[in-house]
């Protein structure tokens, strides 16, 4: 049983780490995102899986990309955006992250249309004012076609990149900013994962959807491993890998959601 719920976890891990080709959203996989099992506290959670990369040591602070986000003054509301955001970097592009940092774009921009790509924001010059904030959306870039198990877990929204349209999933605000949060995968004495334990959950200040997974190896005891603190006198060994898999919200319980739900609903600008 164990082998079947979480052979599938590890293998979105592995294959997301550069997946796709660089700079084609056409490119993006046109899959169903299902979640895998997990437990916080006894309590137990789905947990989506999304990009994911290697780096040689734990990182406290995520990988961030910039959205400019269109508004008529900086203190607007995003909900009431004047065009679709932009991104510079996607999927395949070197450096790319699902955790977007907000810069907010006010000014004089272009009357006949959208502006569509980075490059065309620059050539703005001083008729735009970019303000960057410290506001972060966890928004992965997907295929037009991909869905998602639970769609209100991430409801879709529209953007530009370099002159097309791209399309994300809007997990919301990552209440930890561009923080980072651990996963703990417990392993069986084979190497098989037993246990899939997410450090905090979505209504939580701490919450980061990006995670550094970490490997605890455990001995088969033939109880469930459903809280950290049953593994907790065990070494926490980093696994080389940062990924993107959020919690999903409509799989925890009404009290530990209100928050989270919240903080996405002010995530919806650029929907179209």
């Amino acid at each position: 049983m164990y082998l079947k719920i979480y052979t599938t976890l590890t293998f979105i891990v592995l294959a997301l780490i550069g997946h796709t080709i660089a700079g084609d959203p056409y490119a993006l996989q046109n899959m169903t995102y299902s979640t895998d099992s997990g437990y916080y506290n006894n309590i137990p959670v789905k947990i989506y899986g999304f990009d994911a990369y290697k780096t040689t040591t734990a990182l406290a602070i995520s990988r961030v990309n910039p959205i400019y986000v269109f508004l008529q003054n900086p203190n607007g509301n995003i909900d009431n955006a004047m065009q679709p955001s932009i991104v510079d970097l996607i999927p395949g592009d070197d450096g790319y992250s699902d955790l977007k940092r907000i810069n907010i774009v006010t000014g004089s921009t272009n009357s006949s249309g959208d502006i569509t790509s980075y490059d065309d924001l620059t050539k703005l010059g001083n008729s735009v004012e970019i303000v960057q904030t410290d506001t972060y959306y966890n928004l992965p870039v997907v295929g037009f076609s991909a869905t998602l198990e639970t769609p209100s877990d991430g409801p879709e929204m529209f953007g530009y990149y370099k002159g097309v349209r791209v399309r994300f999933f809007n997990f919301g605000i990552n209440p930890a900013g561009n923080a980072t949060a651990p996963i703990y995968h417990v392993t069986s004495s084979n190497g098989t994962i037993i246990a899939a334990l997410p450090g905090t959950i979505p209504g939580f200040r701490n919450y980061s959807g990006i995670w550094n997974i970490y490997t605890i190896s455990a001995n088969d005891t033939g109880v469930p491993i459903t809280s950290l603190s049953q593994v907790s006198n065990l070494e926490q060994v980093f696994s080389g890998t940062v990924s993107n898999c959020p919690v999903s919200v409509a799989s925890l319980p009404r009290s530990s959601t209100s928050n989270s739900r919240n903080s996405r609903n002010s995530a919806k600008s650029s929907r179209k």
